[in-house]
């Protein structure tokens, strides 16, 4: 008997923490447009920069970040503003 408590109390313990990770994830995954999102993935920090910098200058979007990737061999290229902005109801 002593064990299925043990067992629930495991699960509860590892439900609450999922429910508290996923929370805390989901205002980056739920700020749409206005926010940043990823762009791409690169090899090297001045790749990144490169691809970004052209966004830029042909207005695909307004700025760019260059962040570690989720694991030491890329680069993630962030970028906020542009494509996203435009996608809404012209005003005219």
């Amino acid at each position: 008997m002593r064990l299925s408590r043990i067992r629930a109390t495991t699960a509860l313990g590892l439900l609450a923490g999922t429910v508290m990770w996923t929370a805390s994830a989901s205002p980056a995954t739920a700020s749409g447009g206005a926010g940043w999102r990823e762009e791409g993935h690169f090899d090297t920090q001045g790749a990144c920069r490169k691809a970004g910098e052209a966004g830029v200058e042909e207005n695909k979007w307004d700025e760019y970040k260059c962040r570690p990737g989720r694991s030491a061999n890329y680069v993630t290229l962030w970028v906020r503003g542009g494509a996203a902005r435009l996608a809404g109801p012209a005003v005219g």
